[in-house]
């Protein structure tokens, strides 16, 4: 089900805003930091006198969430003068409708939602101020797929050894079989990108539908789905209940692709551009938090808990730490060490390199998005838009978290557009963002195949 559509962008007016910091030496130092974050208030960044203080904030259950809450028990929030409710809802519609009534002052965001919201036929200003995380998703299948031969994808020497066992499977179905996404989503690009590359039309082959994360692992054990793709626990939560198994995690898709967005309305950062700065650094400093490995036992149990995610501290912790259980039917171990399953901050690996890290908005993912949303017909757009980078710079309003990351002697790329070598996605395609209609053209599995794109 469908129910965001393409429109016009609106402008984004700049929010001017001063802001004095303590001395170089007086900042916040993450890597000397242990336990609460309400000692050494001396050391916070001072972006002036808040203009709002009390804010509630929406989330969905899912792992990738964690820096919200963290930042809200750990009291990064109140280092920066902010009294923060977090508001638990039950899918992604209840947070873009909240954004939309100023229900949330923001929200973890699925990673398309701002895009989606600003090109809708009723469009909204939502826009995105940081990217909570890269990776932490992955695809589950149902124990039908296990019968059928489907194993995960570390038991396949190739991966078109996989692809023509799975592509053999779905075409074997006398009716399309059903896969749960949320449009809006990373998994649900990802997904959709992984099917096509096995010669699987998602628009043809599979019947996509909406199902809330949470839920997702119960429709799969009543046999009403046979797939779904999403951000942990879900997945691992299905392994532990024997309800599916996982063939692939999402950084073995896209490594290195952003999962969730700290997301909010235009006119609140207008109203509000000290308050959305010091959002912006609690989230920061709680994204660092969650990344430490010392902190990972700590951040399960509270994520875990009822009024958060409900959840098994096991399957929080398997992600957390990268000890990933891809699941079985015939009680075989099938952990598999994935240390960068998901990433809150930084760690070095082959795609994220300093200065590059978890946390910035780039630029060249909205472009990649955009050309996915067109690739798929997820609105009216038809072509690529001749001024999308200024679009996509509406969107993503990055002066904010460079202000940020800024006084907290965050190092910034020098760029705002990177190439995503071929080495990081499951087909080797290289993704160049300065030739998008290109990139576009490059696939033969598209909703309006054999239509050859254009700037529009």
């Amino acid at each position: 089900m469908e129910r965001r559509h393409f429109l016009k962008y609106l402008s984004l007016a700049a929010a001017g805003f001063s802001f004095s910091a303590c001395g170089e030496n007086n900042l916040f130092n993450f890597s000397n930091r242990s336990g609460s974050s309400s000692d050494n208030e001396d050391s916070v960044v001072d972006f002036g006198k808040l203009e709002k203080t009390y804010l509630t904030i929406g989330f969905v259950p899912t792992t990738d969430c964690a820096p919200l809450i963290i930042a809200k028990e750990q009291g990064f929030f109140e280092r920066y003068g902010l009294k923060v409710s977090l508001s638990k809802q039950n899918d992604w519609q209840a947070i873009e409708e909240g954004l939309q009534e100023n229900s949330f002052d923001a929200a973890a965001a699925l990673v398309g939602m701002p895009m989606q919201a600003q090109l809708a036929a009723t469009a909204t200003p939502m826009i995105s101020l940081m990217v909570l995380n890269l990776n932490g998703s992955s695809i589950t299948l149902s124990p039908k797929a296990w019968k059928a031969g489907i194993r995960p994808s570390t038991e396949y020497i190739q991966f078109q050894e996989f692809a023509d066992s799975y592509r053999k499977y779905i075409k074997g179905f006398d009716e399309p079989p059903q896969f749960a996404l949320e449009p809006a989503s990373i998994d649900n690009y990802n997904c959709r990108y992984w099917l096509s590359v096995m010669g699987i039309n998602p628009e043809k082959d599979i019947e996509l539908v909406e199902i809330s994360p949470s839920q997702m692992i119960y429709k799969i054990q009543a046999g009403m789905i046979d797939g779904y793709g999403v951000t942990a626990p879900w997945n691992l939560e299905a392994v532990v209940e024997k309800a599916g198994f996982t063939p692939f995690v999402s950084r073995d898709i896209w490594q290195g692709h952003p999962g969730k967005v700290l997301a909010t309305m235009e006119p609140w950062v207008e109203e509000n551009p000290k308050t959305a700065r010091a959002l912006v650094a609690a989230v920061l400093e709680a994204c660092q938090f969650c990344e430490q490995p010392e902190s990972h036992p700590l951040v399960s149990q509270i994520i875990s808990q009822k009024k958060y995610l409900n959840t098994n501290v096991k399957s929080i912790g398997a992600s957390l730490v990268g000890t990933y259980d891809y699941g079985s039917f015939d009680e075989k171990d099938r952990v598999v060490e994935i240390p960068d399953f998901t990433l809150f901050h930084f760690q070095d690996t082959d795609y994220l390199e300093p200065p590059n890290h978890a946390n910035y908005p780039w630029r060249s993912h909205g472009v990649w998005l955009l050309t996915q949303m067109i690739r798929w017909r997820q609105g009216t757009q038809q072509e690529y838009p001749k001024d999308a980078d200024q679009l996509i710079d509406k969107i993503y309003p990055v002066k904010i978290y460079e202000d940020v990351a800024q006084a907290l002697n965050i190092e910034l790329p020098s760029e705002r557009m990177k190439v995503e070598p071929a080495e990081v996605f499951i087909d080797k395609r290289q993704f160049d963002p300065s030739q998008p209609v290109k990139y576009l053209n490059s696939f033969d599995i598209r909703a309006n195949r054999p239509q050859i794109f254009a700037v529009g």
